[in-house]
């Protein structure tokens, strides 16, 4: 039973930013005129042609530079060439690539894409527009070819996985993604409410006793919890994204539109007030944790009640980076990611079912031979017997079923997230006076079996 209030998060005021910038944005080499993508790895952009490096700053100078320069002497009569593609109700429906021309469909979630004939990346500020601008990115740090040895690392030791699946073909499929995450910090404070027992053994000539004291048990706490993330992109999987956490933010940034050179991104489309719900259960579950953490020296707890409430609420729309691929197997879509920052790897990957078969076969025959030997050595059947080979083979094919179960459970490490512990500010936690109140004793009586 829930007796608090529901939790509601704050607007930042500072979202009534919008954004007003160019149609389509390309980076461009100083040096030769190739593609100026970011690389996360040099923490600046590299030249795909020539390698040149250049801060942000440097590129952002030598673009001025270069249309100051064009600026000087212009005889050419053109009309504009509007890049972005508009609907006639004004959406974006596809954009027009400044390097070779070639028209590309997307839709008003785009915010940066890739050409697919030429390759050239382009950000779109223009479908932010209506939208709030970002207020902080967390740039890549892990490049392709460390998201592929990531790959690599996460399929090792996979015995259920099939043989054709780390083909390099399908690797070199990766695409890095900035992610649109709502994140959320508060104060929460409140309590949880507890039916408790303690209980006490005894015995006498004729009977077992076993008294029961019952207590109402309240324990009182007050936490921080900061930037709890929610996938804020319908089209994101959930578990998959709450799986890649967690994220440093002290490494977080201000939103420059150059990070976004030389990978796809999306804006949001869940609202803020949408995400809330998510937020809201992993910080009930960390607070009616740490509260039954606080609750000790009972046999018996059962959680009755609590009320929660939330203070000090902000909410803050950030970029976070992804690695992704999808694969396909019999007929069936395989997805996984790769935290941009950190590395990490998590995905459901394809079970061979040969392979399944056969370890569970080997886990079986491992298990029947161990325990037909123990079973010969301890004397428990003296020697063998068909009945201690029947209970021996009964008990291998349990071992081996656990053991295919075990395989198959790591071929998947998506799971959804039910708590914000890695977002608790542990030096914010204070416990109030707990309160243990003894309600009433219950003594439970048996008699003992005589003997014949």
């Amino acid at each position: 039973m829930d007796t608090g209030s529901t939790p509601v998060y704050s607007t930042n005021n500072d979202w009534g930013r919008f954004l007003a910038m160019a149609d389509v944005l390309n980076f461009k080499c100083p040096c030769c005129g190739a593609n100026l993508p970011f690389n996360g790895k040099a923490g600046e952009l590299v030249c795909e042609h020539c390698e040149a490096h250049f801060t942000m700053e440097q590129a952002k100078a030598a673009e001025e530079a270069e249309l100051a320069h064009s600026s000087e002497s212009n005889m050419v009569w053109s009309t504009a060439d509007q890049q972005v593609i508009n609907d006639e109700n004004g959406k974006v429906k596809g954009y027009k690539c400044p390097n070779c021309g070639a028209e590309m469909a997307a839709d008003e979630n785009t915010a940066a894409t890739e050409c697919p004939y030429c390759g050239n990346p382009a950000v779109i500020p223009q479908s932010f527009e209506g939208f709030y601008r970002p207020d902080l990115v967390v740039p890549f740090s892990i490049d392709k070819r460390q998201a592929i040895d990531s790959l690599l690392d996460f399929t090792k030791g996979k015995k259920l996985l099939p043989k054709t699946f780390t083909d390099r073909n399908r690797l070199e499929e990766i695409t890095g993604l900035y992610v649109p995450f709502w994140l959320f910090s508060c104060h929460a404070n409140g309590f949880v409410t507890y039916d408790a027992v303690k209980e006490e053994r005894s015995e006498d000539a004729n009977y077992r006793y076993v008294k029961k004291d019952h207590y109402t048990v309240v324990r009182k706490g007050e936490m921080d919890f900061e930037r709890i993330p929610v996938d804020a992109a319908t089209r994101m999987d959930d578990n998959t994204m709450d799986s890649l956490e967690p994220y440093d933010f002290t490494k977080a940034v201000e939103y420059d539109a150059a990070y976004f050179s030389g990978y796809l991104a999306d804006k949001y489309d869940v609202d803020q007030k949408d995400a809330v719900p998510r937020a809201n259960e992993r910080v009930k579950n960390t607070f009616k944790s740490k509260m039954r953490e606080a609750v000790k020296d009972y046999k018996e707890v059962i959680e009755k009640a609590e009320s929660i409430q939330l203070s000090n609420t902000k909410a803050e729309y950030a970029m976070l980076p992804v690695w992704l691929m999808s694969t396909s197997y019999e007929g069936k879509v395989y997805s996984f990611g790769i935290n941009g920052q950190s590395g990490k790897m998590v995905g459901s990957l394809p079970v061979d079912k040969g392979k399944k078969f056969k370890y569970l076969c080997i886990g079986t025959l491992v298990a029947f031979a161990i325990l037909s030997v123990l079973a010969y050595f301890l004397g428990a059947y003296r020697g063998f017997s068909a009945k201690g080979e029947t209970i021996a083979l009964v008990l291998a094919i349990i071992i081996g079923l656990i053991y295919s179960a075990a395989l198959k459970a790591s071929m998947n490490t998506v799971s959804k997230k039910y708590s914000a512990g890695e977002y608790l500010l542990e030096k914010s936690l204070k416990m109030g006076v707990p309160v243990d109140r003894f309600i009433f004793t219950k003594t439970e009586k048996t008699a003992k079996t005589t003997k014949q």
